[in-house]
Parts: structure tokens; sequence; C-alpha cells
């Protein structure tokens, strides 16, 4: 097990990614222009801090506050380091496609303010971070915004497949001020529903829940909102409103004590 210190660092960066992940940012509007109207330079930069709001595991019926840093980096309208993790991707007219790396936080035991964890959880064992290797897919459709991804992680114990397929309408309310809708469902194959949602005959003994098996399927839909304001060409400020609703075998788990989750996050940003 590495150094609390190595580890604490990694469930930072992890947080970060995972949590927003849950809002589709892939399906925002994808903007090549800066606020004066002119292509934007090679280098597209925005930092920033925030907070979010989130249930301290899947299934959680509890909601824990967490810090988050915010960075994003873009390189030519082609290479970028953000929410989602490293990606590479290409463009033509409304059709973008890339794929990349991005990274499961995993779920500990212990209460852990920057990953998913719970001590309710206790004999169920911990469930390791997770490189995750990605691919997407974004398409404007009139107003709309399609996009789907899917993600296999890599870790031993942690090596299931996500597929995510949403939809967003984002909405000029001002010069300055752009609100986003958007959709949302995600399917997990039988891997990532088990190592999540299921329970073995050991964990079972050693935690009091009774034993289940969690087969693929729709694990959850979802529906958000956000808002984002431009102060000037450097400030802005956002935030993000998500509630998602488990379904399939992940709702009928004995380890879920909500079906329904909210998230919210919020953040100041500074864009170079």
């Amino acid at each position: 097990m590495p150094p609390v210190s190595t580890r604490s660092s990694s469930l930072i960066v992890s947080a970060v990614i995972c949590t927003i992940l849950n809002i589709p940012v892939e399906a925002q509007a994808q903007d090549t222009t800066s606020g004066s109207g002119q292509p934007r330079s090679i280098w597209d930069v925005t930092l920033g801090v925030g907070a979010a709001v989130r249930p301290t595991f899947e299934g959680s019926d509890r909601y824990r506050v967490s810090p988050i840093p915010l960075v994003n980096v873009t390189w030519n309208d082609m290479i970028s380091l953000g929410t989602t993790g490293l990606s590479a991707y290409w463009r033509y007219e409304n059709l973008r496609v890339g794929g990349g790396l991005t990274y499961g936080l995993g779920r500990t035991q212990n209460n852990d303010i920057f990953g998913q964890s719970d001590n309710r959880l206790a004999g169920l064992g911990d469930i390791p971070a997770a490189l995750g290797v990605r691919g997407f897919a974004d398409y404007r459709l009139g107003f709309v915004d399609l996009n789907a991804s899917i993600t296999k992680f890599t870790a031993n114990g942690n090596n299931g497949v996500l597929v995510n397929f949403g939809a967003a309408i984002p909405y000029k309310l001002t010069d300055a001020t752009t609100f986003v809708a958007n959709v949302s469902a995600t399917w997990a194959d039988q891997s990532y529903m088990q190592t999540y949602f299921g329970v073995t005959s050991t964990q079972s003994a050693n935690s009091g829940f009774a034993r289940y098996d969690a087969g693929a399927g729709i694990k959850d839909v979802g529906i958000g909102i956000g808002l984002n304001h431009k102060f000037d060409q450097h400030w802005a400020v956002s935030a993000d409103a998500r509630i998602t609703r488990l379904t399939g075998d992940a709702e009928n788990s004995p380890i879920v004590f909500s079906k329904t989750q909210a998230t919210f996050l919020s953040a100041l940003k500074y864009h170079f």
C-alpha cells in the first residue's frame, strides 16, 4: 500500500475528475473563439477552485462537501487536460471524436473527504483506484449537443466498463451568461456492477449485507442544469446541479440506501 501522502495526493486529483465526471461536460458547446471574437491562441488555460456537495458513495443517503481544484488546459484544440482526464481529439465541423486516459477513484470503507467512502461499508473491502482508457464523440445537431463515451478501467479489482450517452441544450441568457440543461444514461458491464453493487459470500459474512449478484445493464439515468457567468475576459463563476436515479441491478443492491442521488458543484475560474 502506498504511503499516506502519496495516496492522499492521488485522491485529490481523482476526486476532481470523478466528481465532475458525473456532469456531462462533453455536452457543453465548444467555443473556439475568445471573448473578443478572435480565434483563441494555441494554448488555452483555465484554473479555478470550487466545492462539491455529493453522496459519500453511489447509493448513499449521506452527503459531504469537498473542496476541489479545477484545471483545464487545451493545446491547439487537439489535446486537453481537464476534468475527464487527458484527451486527444479530432474535430470536423460539428463532430468531435477522440480518446484518452481518465481515472476511477474506487471506494474505501473509511470516511475520506476527497473520495467515495463510508464507514457503513465496513467489511466489503476497498475498491482500488484505477486508470481508465476512454473513447468519446460529440456532435452538434441543431441546438442540441449529443455525446457518447466508453471507459474501460484497468486495475485488478476495478476493471469494469462504463458507457455513457447524453444530450445537452446550451442557451445564452445574455452575452455573459450561459445556461445548459442535460440528460444522460450510463450502462455498466457485469464486472463494474458486481464490483460496486454486488456482495460476495465473504463480503456478506464480514459486513452483514445480504449476498447479491449484480449483472450488466443501465446503471443510472440523470438530468442536470448548469450556469456559467463571465465577469470579464478572465474571471467567471459556474454552478452545476444534477439528479441521478439508480436503475436495474444497481438500485436493488442491499448496499444502496438511496436510489436517487444529487450532486452540486460551484467554482470560481480564471481564464488566461
